[in-house]
């Protein structure tokens, strides 16, 4: 599982943003897509690819956003929420709640290959949808902002609501309505960034299946070539346990950006799961363009 604000081209899209200069007042596109893949704890593989679009309004340092992924899965058992995929069971999330097959109740317990359990559930071969999932708004309040030729330091106030609109039985959403408050931190110093963050997370209960409040925690290194063009970064993110008895999401990665203009930026990212609870990978690309 990885947070919205850990998927690298977004995250790279955001530290960039927050360090260097920007117009007193901005409206811009960003975008996003990502394919990711994994078991999870389940003895199905999912693959899910995103695509997400958004409107971002700046004005002296604060932003709001509002974003809506659309989905296309090969099973409904992975759910997106605002901080990331969550492997829910989506229609079955007693399976994973302990109500419908987990222990070997009514399903079939197994062993991972990092000796947990997995849990059985019906064949999805013929499952293939996509539909638009939950839009989610965020916003950001600056605390400090301070940037000189060689040093620049950026410290946000993040909030985040995700209005649950998808239908939780397709694998598009959890049903409940999910927030999240936190900060960030952008330190540049000369070429090199150093990058921190930090969110709480409070989790809307699906019916057969608690989702507990997690802490979010991620931090990255990279650094600028070609008077600040590219950008590498290198990245590790996590959570506390949102589902009872599973591992806690963890991660790392990587990604790349490009500067295309003073208003417009792409990238491109790469992630690998360290933990059941995590896809076992995900690759992506996002981009940002200043409308105004």
């Amino acid at each position: 599982m990885l947070s919205l604000r850990s998927y690298f081209p977004i995250a790279i899209l955001l530290a960039i943003s927050g360090i260097y200069p920007l117009y007193a007042q901005q409206l811009s596109y960003t975008g996003s897509v990502q394919y990711a893949g994994g078991n999870y704890y389940f003895t199905e593989r999912t693959y899910s690819f995103y695509f997400t679009n958004g409107l971002t309004f700046r004005r002296d340092g604060y932003s709001f956003s509002v974003s809506v992924p659309f989905i296309i899965q090969n099973s409904p058992w992975v759910s997106y929420t605002q901080s990331g995929f969550l492997p829910t069971g989506g229609p079955q999330n007693g399976y994973v709640g302990g109500k419908g097959g987990m222990n070997g109740q009514s399903g079939t317990g197994m062993s991972s290959s990092r000796g947990r359990r997995r849990i059985d559930i019906p064949d999805t071969t013929s499952y293939n949808r996509s539909s638009f999932s939950d839009p989610t708004l965020s916003m950001g309040i600056p605390l400090i902002n301070s940037v000189t030729s060689n040093f620049a330091t950026s410290l946000r106030l993040l909030g985040d609501l995700k209005i649950p609109l998808a239908d939780p039985d397709q694998g598009y959403g959890t049903g409940a309505w999910d927030g999240g408050l936190g900060i960030s931190l952008s330190q540049r110093v000369q070429s090199w960034f150093i990058l921190l963050n930090m969110q709480y997370w409070w989790f809307g209960d699906m019916p057969d299946l608690k989702l507990n409040d997690a802490l979010s925690y991620g931090g990255g290194i990279g650094k600028s070539f070609n008077k600040g063009k590219w950008l590498v970064l290198g990245s590790f993110n996590g959570m506390t346990r949102i589902i009872s008895d599973t591992d806690p999401p963890l991660n790392v990665g990587g990604g790349i950006s490009y500067s295309l203009s003073p208003k417009s930026m792409i990238s491109g990212n790469v992630s690998f799961g360290l933990s059941d609870s995590s896809a076992d990978f995900l690759v992506g690309a996002g981009w940002q363009f200043v409308l105004n």
